[in-house]
C-alpha cells in the first residue's frame, strides 16, 4: 500500500493550513497508508548542521518522512516566502533519502499574491530532493474561510481530494 505523509508547514494555533492539510490527511487514510506530520505540534528543532545530533522528536519525524512514497505539503506563505518550519525540516534531510517520491501542494496565502511563487518554492525544494512534483497545486485564500476559519468554498475541498488522489496516481503510474 502506498505510505502518504501530509505535512502542515504552519505553526499557528488557529492555522488555516491545517484546515486544509486535515482535509487531504482525512482523505488520504482512506485509499493509503497515510501519516500527519503537523509542526506545530512536532518539535523539530532548528538545523545546526550535519555534525550537530538531535532529539528523537527530530529524528523520528525526518524518518517518517523519508519512507514515505507520496507527500502532500501543506505551505502558508509569510511574506512571500514558503515557511521557515517548513523549510528547516527538509534540512535535515539527506538529499539522497526522498529520490523517486511524488510529492503534491497545498498552498494557503492571505491572497492570490506570491502563490506562484511560493510554488516554484516548493518545486525548487522538491527539485533538489528528486522528487517528482504535482503540477496541478490547490491554492487557498482568505475568502475561502468562514470567520471561525473554517473552510467554506466546496471547491477547494474537492481540489484537495483531487490532488491527494492525482498525486497518488503519480507514484502509482511510476511504479508501474
Amino acid at each position: 500500500m502506498t505510505k502518504v505523509m501530509v505535512v502542515c508547514g504552519s505553526l499557528r494555533k488557529a492555522s488555516l493550513t491545517r484546515e486544509l492539510t486535515d482535509l487531504a490527511f482525512n482523505h488520504a487514510k482512506k485509499t493509503a497508508d497515510a501519516d500527519y506530520l503537523n509542526l506545530s505540534k512536532v518539535n523539530v528543532e532548528w538545523f545546526r548542521g550535519w555534525e550537530e545530533s538531535y532529539g528523537s522528536e527530530t529524528r523520528d519525524a525526518v524518518e517518517r518522512l523519508t519512507v514515505s512514497d507520496v507527500l502532500i505539503i501543506g505551505c502558508p506563505i509569510y511574506d512571500g516566502l514558503l515557511s521557515s518550519p517548513l523549510k528547516n525540516l527538509f534540512e535535515h534531510v539527506n538529499y539522497k533519502s526522498l529520490e523517486g517520491k511524488v510529492a503534491g501542494f497545498i498552498i494557503k496565502s492571505g491572497s492570490t499574491i506570491s502563490s506562484l511563487q511560493v510554488q516554484g518554492q516548493l518545486v525548487a525544494l522538491m527539485n533538489y530532493f528528486r522528487v517528482i512534483s504535482n503540477p496541478r497545486a490547490v491554492y487557498a485564500f482568505d475568502e475561502h474561510f468562514d470567520k471561525k476559519g473554517k473552510l467554506k468554498d466546496k471547491g477547494i475541498e474537492a481540489r484537495v481530494r483531487r490532488l491527494v488522489d492525482e498525486t497518488i496516481g503519480m507514484f502509482q503510474g511510476k511504479k508501474g
